[in-house]
């Protein structure tokens, strides 16, 4: 290639002709014969420029088993590209130290250019880009786009609010999306549509879309949600023991086993002993079961164990505002184009600032990149989210339920008829604390005998899959657990950590906070995510059990609680768990509201998850 600079901009002053003279832009061009190489660069993209002489000069003396240096080491500049056609033109952000000899520049000399990803927002060239050809450009992609959404008969059909379009939209024409989705506003669904858009539009046979989450839970959370859609050629890469026993179908060594069941009967001449068809993976294998599928969902760290050949053209990274940037930049360094954030960590005073800030909010904070907000929730009665909107959201947290549609369960009397919600002092507890384990005897009490209140023996009206416990340590779930074994009560609730219900949900849910002491310490608690979390499981009612003289001290719990009905705890077994004889009087007498669990169950598919 051919290297000429812009020395000989004409310019209308003197000055401005010396400013531009030393404006590091490049040409690159045909070179006698030579053709510049097939590239993938658009107008806009950012590229490192490396001297590969330099670089196979450094390889060339090192051993066979010597590590190979990162090529960060070898970058000369970093630069944006100005135009593709008829000249490569990069403007670097400043002059290539390769380059700053005008002999040097005589001879023949190979570089090399490099994508760079998420450097563009940091190179401060907008100023100097033919703005006009990048306008052009950047429109007719945009088009480009809108006509294949227009053209989208079931897309257009779909049942999206504005902000759920806008985020889709804004996944299909950018390189990198911020989507930042609050509880209950249809993420999966839109994080659905944008993968089946992908695919539709993109997909190339051998190059799958990554999808990662920091959790094991997580990623088997959202890939449920994708299969509830349709049924895509998807892998669930893990050990089968971390992953969802509903899930064992769609793991690694399952699919092999397939395949190598597939290939035996299309070879009858070979015999194949049950060894060779559940021995350990080949690489090849992996390579060829991964080059198949559509999907490919694991967790960030995960990633990590993949051949460094593997690099995915799309990514979906879920609840991206929990990750730290150790554990997202792993699939990041595998992205080609397209990268989708949607949005606990304990205290380490040191390491704190660092360690509680996930890259989702530094990219939020340092890059001029606006983030979609999906804006209307479709899970909760429209009670349960003032508090959420208010504190998390500045208010501008829409609901597309009305109450009638969130049915309020006539087994528990609430203190205010319109609102199904209440904070329950456990005045007279203690925690109790093993180690690192935490626990609440008489929260768990309490809990249970709620449970055996919305499921009576006779006639329930519930079912257990309604209803959720949550709790911020594990100790106090394997406490409930265990007491729940001990007296009749249907199986099948759901008793989870804080972190465990993460993209969960139910009609009911009941929260033990734990936390119980003279120095007012409340752990976990103090972390605005999990309390974000905690308080936006319910669908239709909540009942949250905890010691307020503790939880005050911490402002914004002392804040919700004073925004909400109160009743101590012995009020709240005496007044407000109705009996069964109660329970039957009252739905003689309303006939009319059967609040079943058929009636959930259709009020919950009516909206979008």
């Amino acid at each position: 290639m051919n290297i000429s600079d812009s020395f000989n901009t004409d310019t209308e002053n003197d000055d401005e002709q010396e400013e531009k003279c030393f404006e590091p832009i490049f040409y690159f061009e045909h070179y006698k014969y030579e053709k510049i190489p097939s590239h993938h660069f658009n107008i806009g993209d950012s590229v490192a420029l490396i001297d590969q002489e330099q670089l196979d000069e450094y390889l060339s003396k090192q051993n066979k088993t010597d590590e190979k240096p990162p090529l960060r080491l070898f970058y000369q500049s970093f630069g944006i590209i100005l135009s593709i056609y008829p000249l490569l033109s990069i403007k670097f952000t400043y002059w290539p130290l390769s380059l700053t000899n005008s002999n040097y520049l005589n001879r023949q000399k190979l570089f090399r250019l490099e994508h760079l990803l998420l450097i563009k927002p940091f190179l401060n060239l907008s100023d100097n880009i033919d703005k006009d050809q990048l306008k052009n450009y950047a429109q007719d992609q945009i088009r480009n786009v809108e006509n294949n959404l227009t053209d989208d008969n079931e897309y257009n059909h779909a049942t999206l609010n504005n902000s759920q379009r806008q985020a889709i939209k804004n996944a299909l024409e950018n390189r990198l999306t911020l989507i930042q989705g609050p509880p209950g506003t249809g993420k999966t669904e839109t994080s659905a549509w944008i993968i089946h858009l992908w695919l539709k539009k993109f997909f190339q046979e051998g190059q799958p879309i990554l999808i990662c989450a920091e959790t094991h839970q997580a990623v088997d959370n959202l890939t449920r949600r994708l299969l509830q859609y349709r049924q895509y050629r998807l892998i669930r890469y893990g050990e089968p023991r971390t992953v969802a026993p509903d899930l064992h179908k769609y793991t690694l060594p399952t699919q092999i086993e397939l395949l190598r069941r597939e290939k035996q009967q299309s070879n009858s001449n070979t015999t194949t002993t049950n060894k060779s068809l559940y021995g350990p993976p080949k690489p090849k294998e992996i390579r060829e079961i991964i080059s198949k599928c559509q999907i490919l969902c694991m967790t960030c760290s995960g990633v990590g164990i993949l051949e460094p050949d593997f690099k995915f053209p799309f990514i979906l990274i879920d609840e991206a505002s929990q990750i730290t940037e150790p554990n997202i930049l792993i699939p990041l360094v595998r992205i080609t184009d397209q990268i989708v954030l949607l949005p606990p960590i304990i205290k380490m005073a040191e390491a704190k600032p660092l360690l509680e800030r996930s890259f989702f909010q530094r990219l939020l904070e340092n890059l001029n990149i606006n983030s979609i907000m999906l804006d209307t929730q479709y899970r909760m009665h429209p009670s349960l989210i003032d508090f959420p909107s208010k504190v998390f959201y500045d208010g501008s947290l829409k609901t597309g339920i009305k109450p009638e549609q969130r049915p309020i369960p006539q087994e528990i009397k609430f203190i205010n008829k319109q609102i199904p919600l209440m904070f329950v002092d456990v005045d007279q507890s203690y925690e109790t604390i093993h180690g690192s384990n935490i626990y609440n005897r008489q929260e768990v009490e309490l809990i249970c005998q709620t449970i055996q209140t919305l499921l009576p023996r006779r006639q329930p009206n519930l079912s257990p899959i309604d209803i959720g416990v949550i709790t911020p340590y594990t100790r106090q779930v394997k406490e409930i657990v265990e007491k729940l074994s001990t007296i009749q009560v249907p199986k099948g609730v759901e008793i989870r950590t804080v972190d465990g219900f993460q993209g969960r949900e139910k009609n009911i849910i009941l929260i033990s906070l734990v936390r119980s002491n003279n120095e007012n310490e409340i752990g976990f608690l103090i972390n605005e995510q999990r309390m974000n979390v905690l308080l936006t499981r319910a669908k239709c009612a909540m009942i949250v059990f905890g010691n307020k003289h503790t939880l005050i001290s911490n402002n914004l719990w002392k804040h919700w609680i004073e925004s909400v009905p109160n009743v101590n705890s012995t009020q709240f077994i005496n007044e407000c768990l109705i009996k069964q004889n109660q329970i039957t009087d009252q739905h003689q007498s309303q006939s009319t509201k059967q609040y079943t669990h058929n009636k959930y169950n259709n009020s919950r598919k009516s909206y979008p998850q």
